[in-house]
């Protein structure tokens, strides 16, 4: 019954060691999973701040690189606006000088047809076309004007006076009567008194009339009849502008050549 006792306490004993130690055992487990979790959680974390941290830098990087591209874009649409502006610029000068040039053009044109034209005159300046003509009559042997004719001379004044070219030819003439110094002298004074009306009456320039006696040469109608020799009692007047246009004379306007140019003025 003793040994039997003692085997009984000490199997008790071996228990409550084996329990002891299990429990001592299962605490240090515990501790041990506890510590390595706790490790494996701050190294996550760790690794996890990094990573934010890096994306984080990235992401500075990034908004720097997109705040100079934003930048850059603005430099850029400056430098367009002002490029655009100049450009404007250009297209209004570059059409003030096209219309400059138009009315360079213009003005070049017209005084090409201005020196044309003044030296068509030119060439034409001994070319004259006769505008109109009419014959004043004398009684036998007289120079003395009659009133019946002023009529006439006033339409010749005031037609000489509305052209600044016009020129008035005068030629006085007499029948084949009496001897040639005295129809010359008489031819004179007929054209004279035609002269005298214009100039002083109607207010002619003087420098505008041209004047000479024929005498009894170059007789308007034979002096064999009265008539004939009537007709020559006159002062032949005609009134003559320079042509300006080679064609005058087509314009069924009759040209003075040089030639009688020279015999009326005596150049």
């Amino acid at each position: 019954m003793k040994e039997e006792t003692s085997f009984a306490k000490v199997a008790a004993l071996v228990v409550l060691a084996l329990g002891i130690v299990g429990a001592a055992s299962g605490c240090a487990t515990k501790k041990y999973v506890r510590t390595t979790v706790e490790t494996t959680t701050s190294e996550s974390a760790a690794r996890l701040d990094a990573k934010i941290d890096e994306q984080g830098n990235k992401l500075d990087a990034t908004s720097n690189q997109v705040q100079e591209l934003n930048s850059v874009t603005r430099d850029h649409t400056g430098k367009i606006t002002t490029l655009d502006s100049n450009l404007q610029q250009v297209d209004s000068k570059t059409q003030q000088a096209m219309n400059i040039g138009q009315e360079a053009k213009g003005t070049a044109e017209k005084a090409v047809g201005e020196v044309s034209t003044l030296e068509q005159k030119f060439q034409n300046r001994n070319d004259y076309r006769m505008l109109s003509e009419e014959k004043v009559r004398f009684a036998f042997n007289s120079a003395k004007l009659d009133d019946q004719y002023k009529q006439v001379l006033d339409g010749l004044a005031e037609q000489i006076k509305s052209d600044p070219n016009a020129i008035l030819v005068m030629e006085g003439r007499t029948d084949a009567t009496g001897d040639d110094t005295y129809n010359i002298e008489l031819g004179e004074k007929r054209a004279e008194a035609v002269y005298r009306y214009l100039v002083v009456e109607k207010g002619v320039p003087i420098h505008r009339i041209h004047k000479i006696s024929f005498g009894e040469e170059n007789p308007l109608a034979p002096n064999d009849s009265r008539e004939g020799r009537s007709e020559n009692r006159a002062v032949i007047m005609r009134i003559l502008s320079p042509s300006i246009e080679s064609q005058s004379a087509a314009a069924g306007q009759k040209t003075i050549s040089e030639v009688d140019h020279e015999r009326l003025f005596g150049e």
